[in-house]
């Protein structure tokens, strides 16, 4: 048979893992610093930065490498543009 002495030293060890448990949570799950996230921003940004220029590159030789597809697109814009203009 367990004695009450056995199971208030079971209860008092559950607590403490219990207790060390919930600090290990709210450590793992404490907010981010703004330096952190002030970074984050930062990187996002200079990727799109990045993407912007690639595809202005790409748009820039476009009118060498394919110019039937640049024609034809700089006629649509004209057209949706003239469309638009018509309300």
């Amino acid at each position: 048979m367990v004695t009450k002495a056995e199971l208030e030293a079971e209860v008092a060890d559950l607590r403490r893992q219990l207790a060390e448990q919930t600090a290990a949570t709210k450590q793992a799950a404490a907010p981010e610093t703004h330096g952190s996230m002030a970074d984050k921003i930062a990187e996002n940004i200079d990727d799109w930065a990045g993407q912007l220029e690639e595809a202005l590159n790409e748009l820039e030789d476009l009118p060498q490498k394919r110019p039937i597809l640049f024609a034809v697109g700089i006629f649509a814009i004209g057209y949706l543009l003239g469309r638009s203009g018509r309300s």
